[in-house]
């Protein structure tokens, strides 16, 4: 079973043609891992409203991803890799849909091995933006050679541009402000001007000190007007009549305070001053997560608990709400006026797959997972209760393999249990069959096996609002890990969990947790301590973390303060999530269960040195014979080659098996 979900094609990209009659996207392995040296995808079409209408759309021989649709609905571009024998070339490419069996034609230099990461064809058809960085020069390539490779900050860094090519001469130009670096974008109506946001520098953490700059390019003259300067990150931004939307956060300096919908007015003056930014209300329980634009109105995917929700801001009108994950959307008008969608969604029991929905109608269209499609792994229970402290109700998921579920999807007894620990923080588990989460890649092999699995949606998750994301500014090991405790002990008192088969695990932000709750074990008072604890690429020193992650500004926000700012140096607020400072006590009081420790050697978001820290302090202790400690070469905080995704999973089945 374990390379049946590994070999499943997940469908993301999900675009709609502009007749509503056919869906294009391109798919991705569990992790995006590879299965040998280059990701070969094809893309894909499917037709609306047909069942299993899927089909390769592209050879299958070449990287092909980011399809886009053409505004006549006649051609798609995409990016591939297919100029060059290496995979390491990215182009930009046009298949003409009116030509039978033609070829794709590279409409961008087919040697470049620099990225795009986005583009967008012009409202008019007759042009594409695209954001990339230039080749290096010769002139960096001369200083290279004279100083070996010594790393200058802010030396040849790669600036991100936005470029246009026209797509009958393939002439390609330079808009944007060399000085500045693109991060997003999205076209005027009348294809003479696009909106454009750029940070100072192309460093990652560039947003949290310089903020994020709206402007306004003329593609023509080139002038540039700045809109306006948010104090934090700004993404998906969209165009519409006389509006710009993005999402923000909303404390604008605070990535801790989740997610907002923000709209600024074009309509007055040019002075940066007169242009009116105002937050979109959409409730205080709720987060925004994506916007599209659907013919003039704006459609935003929204979570709100355990929920997915499509609505479009302005009348605020309901188009889609399940709970169910939904992946990716895309959404259109009708002849006749009403809303068309494609989406990927899936459930406990069936992998993600593309669907249509139009007059009322749900289809699927694809066949991905098809090699599940009669079995049924278990039942999803939507799990509510009160946090310890009395102040927020916390929800989750509880699945129930299917061969110890009552008719209504509980369990007919209490049940050896994985507390399986989402990353993030901001993000949220609901009724979904895949993610991010390499531990929820084993939940149909656990379900299967007979063990159910609680995934605890912790304070500081998304789906919530910003009273609830907000818990995780300075709140590592102060309502987190409380919490999953809290609904843990949930499910053992409602007789659905085995408080003498607990296992608990999770993979970044999860597996912190998972490091926090292996130190704390037991120490709740509950009557139940975990027999084991997967720990996948976790923190275990917030302050060293904050000093060596590639994101240290924001990992700051997480534990409370950074070094630089802290206005008391004894003050050890920032350790309170840290599983390294309670090791000691956990230790003399042999609280600390088996762990299984997994960690990627070239990680950058959460170096190994914080495996290795807990590593050292398990081996002083004498703890190392029940521990299995197990790092992975040039694997990041995901992992990408196929060999060390199956035997990650392999380890933590095992795991499960041996301590559950």
């Amino acid at each position: 079973m374990l390379q049946d979900i590994l070999n499943i094609e997940i469908p993301l990209e999900v675009k709609l043609s502009p007749d509503c009659r056919s869906v294009v996207y391109m798919t991705r392995l569990k992790w995006y891992h590879k299965t040998d040296e280059r990701r070969t995808r094809p893309l894909w079409i499917a037709d609306v409203g047909a069942p299993t209408s899927a089909r390769p759309l592209t050879d299958g021989l070449f990287a092909d991803r980011l399809p886009s649709w053409s505004p006549s609905g006649n051609a798609v571009a995409f990016l591939s890799d297919r100029g060059t024998s290496s995979g390491k070339s990215v182009a930009l490419y046009q298949l003409d849909l009116t030509v039978e069996e033609a070829e794709p034609k590279a409409l961008t230099p087919t040697i470049n091995e620099k990225r795009i990461s986005k583009f967008l064809f012009s409202p008019d058809g007759k042009s594409i933006a695209y954001i990339t960085t230039d080749e290096e020069s010769s002139e960096a390539e001369t200083r290279k050679k004279a100083t070996g490779d010594a790393s200058v900050w802010g030396q040849d860094w790669d600036y991100a541009h936005l470029k246009l090519v026209d797509v009958t001469t393939g002439d390609i130009t330079t808009i944007s402000d060399r000085c500045s670096h693109v991060v997003d974008f999205s076209w005027g109506h009348d294809s003479t001007k696009v909106a454009v946001v750029t940070h100072q520098t192309p460093d990652a953490e560039s947003h949290h000190i310089h903020g994020s700059t709206i402007s306004i390019v003329d593609v023509t003259t080139r002038e540039t007007s700045v809109v306006a300067h948010f104090p934090g990150e700004i993404s998906y931004i969209t165009w519409s009549k006389s509006f710009l939307f993005f999402l923000s956060n909303h404390i604008l300096d605070q990535n801790t305070s989740g997610f907002a919908v923000y709209s600024i007015d074009l309509a007055g003056t040019a002075a940066c001053k007169d242009y009116a930014c105002q937050k979109i209300p959409l409730g205080d329980d709720c987060c925004p997560v994506g916007i599209v634009e659907v013919d003039g109105d704006i459609m935003v995917k929204i979570e709100r608990g355990t929920m997915d929700e499509l609505r479009l801001v302005g009348n605020n009108q309901l188009i889609l709400s399940q709970k169910k994950a939904i992946w990716n959307f895309d959404g259109r008008r009708g002849r006749d006026g009403n809303i068309v969608l494609a989406l990927a969604q899936g459930d406990v029991n069936t992998p993600t797959e593309v669907f249509s929905l139009s007059s009322g109608q749900m289809v699927r269209l694809t066949d991905h997972g098809g090699i599940f499609r009669d079995r049924s792994f278990g039942h999803c229970n939507f799990v509510q209760c009160e946090s310890a402290d009395g102040k927020e109700a916390l929800d989750g998921v509880f699945l129930t393999p299917a061969q110890h579920a009552r008719d209504d999807g509980k369990p007919k007894k209490p049940l050896p249990t994985l507390v399986l620990l989402h990353g993030g923080p901001y993000t949220r588990m609901t009724n979904q069959f895949d993610s991010w989460n390499p531990l929820t890649f084993m939940s149909p092999i656990l379900l299967s096996q007979g063990y159910a699995v609680l995934m605890p949606n912790y304070r500081g998750s998304s789906g919530r609002g910003q009273q609830f994301a907000s818990y995780s500014r300075g709140g590592m090991g102060i309502y987190d890990e409380p919490d999953v405790a809290t609904m843990t002990q949930h499910v053992v008192a409602e007789g659905w969990s085995d408080k003498d088969r607990l296992l608990v695990g999770g993979w970044s932000q999860g597996g912190y947790l998972s490091y926090l709750s292996a130190v704390r074990n037991g120490a709740h008072g509950l009557g139940w301590a975990f027999r084991g604890a997967i720990c996948g690429a976790g923190v275990t020193d917030w302050d060293a973390l904050v000093l060596t992650s590639d994101i240290g500004y924001e990992q700051a926000q997480y534990a409370g303060c950074a070094p630089w700012t802290a206005s008391d140096k004894n003050d050890a607020s920032s350790r309170t999530g840290s599983a390294l400072w309670e090791f000691k006590a956990a230790a003399e009081t042999k609280r600390i269960p088996p762990m299984l420790i997994l960690h990627g050697q070239q990680d950058r978001r959460v170096p190994v040195s914080q495996a290795h820290g807990f590593r050292r302090a398990l081996d002083k202790a004498g703890l190392m014979s029940q521990t299995e400690f197990v790092t992975y070469p040039r694997e990041g905080h995901y992992f990408t080659e196929r060999k060390h995704v199956e035997d990650l999973m392999e380890r933590m089945v095992r795991f499960v098996n041996k301590y559950l």
